[in-house]
């Protein structure tokens, strides 16, 4: 019963965190799951696409779509990158340890996270 409410308790912080600001997933979901929920990185990564791509992802982009805050020629062009990538960095997971998958994503975290407060602080 505990992890159930455990995954519903971050379905709906990674709803509204996707929905404000577009992340979901690797930012939130993945943490939760691994740090809290007792999934391996793996597990962690696999379990945020299932919840996020479809039902999220849509109507995220419906809300945004109406505020006049979407770029369809760049979303398309994303499209074939993501799709291959998502194939081949999936593949590239699977032959990585899952402590050190778990090991380069905070590392990735950790990057992101200077760069995109470098940016807020610069403008």
């Amino acid at each position: 019963m505990g992890k159930t409410i455990g995954f519903l308790l971050a379905g709906v912080a990674g709803g509204i965190l996707s929905g404000l600001f577009g992340i979901g997933g690797g930012t939130v979901l993945i943490p939760i799951f691994s740090l809290l929920l007792a999934f391996d990185q793996h597990k962690a990564q696999g379990t945020s696409l299932v919840a996020l791509i479809p039902p999220t992802g849509l109507l995220a982009v419906i809300a945004y779509a109406k505020g006049g805050y979407v770029s369809w020629l760049s979303g398309v062009l994303l499209i074939p990158g993501l799709f291959y990538g998502g194939i081949l960095g999936a593949r590239i997971a699977k032959r990585i340890e899952p402590k050190r998958m778990r090991q380069v994503f905070a590392v990735l975290m950790f990057l992101l996270g200077v760069w995109e407060a470098a940016g807020a602080l610069h403008k």
